[in-house]
């Protein structure tokens, strides 16, 4: 398992708020940066966790280019 680091979040989790798991319980912010950080490296880009404007994988980094967050 990869490890995910989230610098400088700008806004509350609001994609975590709306998302749902199979189970219909709110996944948890590891479940949430998990999927993110697995989307960015398979189709190299994600929706950002914080803001949800589109993240962009850059070498081992997945970088945010509405809030400048990244995934690591």
């Amino acid at each position: 398992m990869s490890s995910a680091v989230l610098e400088a979040p700008t806004t509350p989790f609001a994609a975590a708020g709306r998302a749902r798991s199979a189970g219909g319980r709110r996944p948890t912010l590891e479940e949430l940066l998990d999927s993110r950080w697995r989307a960015a490296h398979a189709e190299g880009s994600a929706d950002c966790p914080v803001c949800e404007a589109r993240m962009r994988l850059e070498g081992d980094q997945a970088r945010c280019s509405g809030c400048g967050t990244t995934l690591a």
